[in-house]
């Protein structure tokens, strides 16, 4: 299904451009980023683009350490805005104070050690070590990280949902809350058989598709926001001129 992945990371390459302008004026930089990061993962998760950096690596998977890298990062930008645009405090408390700086501390020192115990072999799209049992158990950790964000976020984001709020966000927060839930989903993905292939990769890329339909909205609906607030001003300036 690489006909998925090319559109998913067409859609995040075409976000990050359309946030292009404002980030260099300085708005909306995190969201760029967001957009930027996802697209760098989804790229690398593709044959051609993955063998080519892994060849400059040193062609022994290393690429696939950029990957979980570039997604750990991500999800903690992610989560950090997420939790901003719903006012979740408490969440954002969690992720940038001990608990959840220790469980980002953890998850890399122990993906690292996996990775090295796996035994990387020759480049290979999805990285097969050859120790099968440390193989999955690097798989998994690359996605607790990741989870836990979303586990930080989930109640925030169900609260949000079923509140009185702008339909917008209510709906935003519908989509982010069912991603994550699906990202948590992901970590069966080391235990499915190699013929559940496009199991694991609708969960992967259905995941990204709902969380990009959840910030698209809730940029969206900023804009409103600032749209309609700029526009009494605009219009008392004109009436100032007169």
């Amino acid at each position: 299904m690489t006909w998925l992945a090319w559109a998913t990371f067409s859609i995040a390459a075409l976000l990050a451009a359309a946030r292009l302008s404002d980030a260099i004026r300085g708005r909306g930089r995190a969201l760029f980023a967001i957009f930027a990061l996802m697209a760098i993962a989804i790229l690398l998760s593709i044959q051609g683009p993955y063998l080519a950096l892994d060849a400059l690596l040193g062609g022994r998977n290393f690429a696939n350490l950029v990957i979980r890298f570039t997604l750990f990062g991500l999800a903690l930008l992610l989560a950090q805005r997420v939790a901003a645009a719903f006012g979740a405090h408490r969440a954002t408390k969690i992720l940038t104070g001990p608990w959840g700086l220790g469980a980002f501390a953890a998850c890399s020192a122990a993906l690292m050690a996996s990775f090295v115990l796996a035994g990387p072999g020759p480049s290979q799209v999805g990285f097969a070590g050859q120790n099968a049992w440390w193989t999955a158990a690097y798989g998994t950790i690359g996605r607790l990280y990741p989870t836990f964000t979303g586990i930080v976020l989930l109640p925030s984001l169900a609260k949000a949902a079923a509140s009185s709020g702008r339909a917008s966000l209510r709906i935003a927060a519908g989509l982010l809350g069912a991603g994550y839930a699906m990202l948590a989903a992901t970590n069966v993905i080391t235990v499915l058989p190699p013929e559940a292939l496009a199991v694991a990769q609708l969960l992967n890329y259905g995941t990204i598709l709902l969380v990009f339909a959840g910030l698209t909205l809730v940029w969206a609906s900023s804009l409103i926001v600032r749209l309609k607030d700029e526009r009494p001003s605009s219009l008392g300036r004109k009436k100032s001129t007169h």
